[in-house]
């Protein structure tokens, strides 16, 4: 249970919506690519991987929290025993620990390598970039 006047999982949900708009925000047009400069393609990776090197901690706390409720003996299950159920959301927590570290990893390479990149094409003054 949380202390708090709000509840913790609108968090993540802000955040899936803010992927989803940046998805729809960087569709290829006819015209060209989502993304028209490098120096925004760099601050989105960039903010990717900030978002991505949070979420190892994020899942973390998420098992903790699971296995103080069931410690605790807060949990029921509707088939199967609240131990099974823990201990498998415990395991994949983990699981997504690893791969959220992995990219991580990735994504401040690709932030690395996309650094030195500039733009040398036409200007588009009536073009909205993110």
């Amino acid at each position: 249970m949380t202390t708090r006047n709000t509840d913790p999982a609108r968090h993540p949900s802000k955040a899936a919506d803010a992927v989803r708009a940046f998805n729809h925000a960087t569709l290829p047009t006819r015209t060209g690519p989502g993304i028209a400069y490098p120096g925004t393609i760099y601050n989105a990776i960039g903010s990717l991987a900030s978002l991505a090197h949070r979420l190892p901690q994020a899942f973390d706390q998420i098992a903790i929290a699971l296995a103080d409720l069931h410690k605790a003996g807060h949990l029921t299950a509707d088939h199967g025993t609240p131990t099974q159920h823990t201990t498998t959301a415990a395991a994949a927590l983990r699981d997504a620990e690893r791969l959220a570290t992995a990219l991580t990893d990735a994504l401040e390479r690709a932030h690395n390598a996309s650094s030195p990149l500039g733009y040398c094409g036409p200007i588009n003054d009536t073009e909205d970039d993110l």
